[in-house]
């Protein structure tokens, strides 16, 4: 049984059903699912979806035959989740359609865009990249690796800036620290066996000279604590042991520097270098005189003048009035509904019965040249004023889009891709002069089909050239040339309606 069988339960299904019956009454629910779905219903489309897989699960578990659909169903449902922002279901019925059929495409991409959406970056790169392994021309996957791998690298500034970088090595500071000490401690290796080989000596092993260092420094370690504690007892003592030598008074001082001289024979070369280092920093721990300078007021907080700063432009968000943080702000319902909107306004018409026709005429022979080079062309652009003729949009179907406001270094970037169909009347009327009738227009349905539009296109194209027209009907000889013009206006006019889309979209 799949996850989804337990969520709806419907009366009306037996126990023991028929097979016919089963994908019959699944198909169904899922025609009605689709139609929820084009009018962005997706509560609606995701319960007739279930109900569909609800259905086919009642079928045996051996009979596999229509996991096809069921895979369909699943697929769909990913799309619903995506609509309503439910990313972690999206990406379960992605997976369940995907191991249904491995081969669905669209469930792969869809997976993708929710883990993209999700915050599963490194699982939709892999997603990508599995998707443009099996097709290189992919170009949604293709703008969606861009996309993830943008977020990513935005991920890993901020995490460079918030921890200087020191996450961004592989083991970190202390493993830098522990190679430097080996490679020293190897140098000095080297440099040790040279100098028995030139010497004749005996070499010892990297091993036994590092035990024979180590008993040496301990050794140099319990003297040194043994001098100190001499000289505390010294002290302690009252300098008793000077009292037997007699010293005249222009010796007094040079006896007082004696000990401080001492003191500092006593250290150890380490020491020494540790105060050194220490020193290069500006403070040394060990030393008793202190930095001057009243440290306390360098450490008061300070009113900091607030700054102008335009959020409208610079941030989707308050708390990020100065754009110096990745932010994103999903826009694809909003684009979806704008989109089909403006879409539906596309249109081409030309009718010369209006007004004067004899100045129609005239205008239409002064703005074509026939002695030009390309006088086929301008005949046919000729063709198509004389004529009267029409494009209208009667839907736009199976609308698809991902959308984004991103906030990158400070820049707000507005994102977008989508796919959809425009399903339009072109009529054409080659009779001239006469009064329009319904009997002298010869009507054509068709569909101009939007593939992966996006606000980054590939360069050197136009939204034009991911438009292809397909007629339901075939074209008549004569009227091919002409419609050929018609559609070529009619695509000026969608990308016109685009245009004012991606216009608003940026207000």
């Amino acid at each position: 049984m799949s996850e989804h069988s337990n969520d709806f339960s419907d009366s009306d299904v037996e126990e023991t059903v028929k097979v016919e019956e089963c994908v019959s009454e699944a198909n169904r629910l899922k025609e009605q699912g689709n139609a929820a779905f084009k009018s962005s219903n997706y509560q609606l489309a995701i319960d007739e979806y279930k109900r569909g897989i609800e259905w086919l699960d009642k079928l045996p578990s051996k009979n596999k035959d229509h996991n096809g659909l069921k895979s369909v169903l699943h697929c769909n449902l990913s799309a619903c989740y995506l609509g309503i922002q439910e990313y972690r279901n999206a990406i379960n019925s992605a997976d369940e359609s995907i191991r249904l059929d491995s081969g669905d495409k669209k469930a792969l991409y869809r997976r993708a865009l929710a883990r993209f959406h999700g915050g599963y970056l490194d699982e939709a790169k892999e997603d990508c990249q599995s998707m443009l392994a099996d097709d290189a021309d992919n170009s949604n996957a293709r703008m969606l690796l861009a996309k993830v791998n943008e977020k990513l690298k935005a991920a890993r500034a901020q995490q460079k800036k918030a921890f200087g970088s020191l996450f961004n090595k592989s083991g970190g500071l202390y493993t830098d620290r522990a190679r430097e000490t080996q490679n020293r401690k190897q140098h000095n290796y080297d440099e040790y066996v040279r100098k028995q080989q030139e010497s004749g000596g005996e070499v010892l092993a990297m091993a036994d000279g590092e035990r024979l260092e180590e008993e040496e420094s301990k050794k140099r370690e319990a003297e040194r604590i043994e001098k100190v504690k001499a000289e505390e007892e010294k002290k302690r003592n009252g300098g008793k042991d000077d009292d037997d030598t007699t010293d005249t008074p222009g010796d007094s001082s040079s006896s007082k520097k004696k000990p401080k001289q001492q003191d500092e024979s006593d250290m150890d070369e380490e020491d020494q270098k540790i105060i050194q280092e220490t020193k290069k920093m500006g403070y040394c721990y060990f030393g008793k005189n202190k930095p001057g300078g009243n440290l306390t007021t360098e450490r008061t907080p300070q009113v900091v003048s607030p700054v102008a700063v335009d959020t409208a432009t610079r941030s989707l968000s308050s708390w990020n009035a100065c754009g110096t943080t990745y932010e994103e702000k999903d826009m694809s319902s909003w684009c979806r509904d704008v989109l089909r909107e403006n879409l539906l306004m596309a249109s081409y018409k030309n009718d010369p019965s209006d007004g004067d026709p004899s100045v129609n005429v005239m205008e239409m022979l002064s703005n074509i040249n026939i002695d030009d080079s390309g006088s086929m062309e301008r005949l046919q652009d000729l063709a198509t004023m004389v004529h009267r003729s029409s494009i209208t949009v009667k839907s736009v179907d199976d609308m698809e889009c991902d959308a984004q406001i991103a906030l990158i270094r400070g820049t707000l970037r507005y994102m977008f891709d989508f796919s959809c169909t425009l399903v339009f009347t072109a009529s054409i009327d080659t009779s001239v002069g006469s009064e329009s009738s319904e009997s002298n227009a010869t009507v054509y349905e068709g569909a101009l089909h939007l593939v992966e539009l996006s606000s980054a296109m590939e360069k050197g194209k136009t939204y034009s050239d991911y438009m292809k027209v397909v007629f339901k009907d075939s074209l008549k000889p004569e009227h091919k040339d002409l419609m050929g013009c018609m559609v070529d206006k009619f695509k000026v006019s969608v990308c016109e309606c685009i245009d004012a889309f991606y216009a608003r979209y940026q207000q």
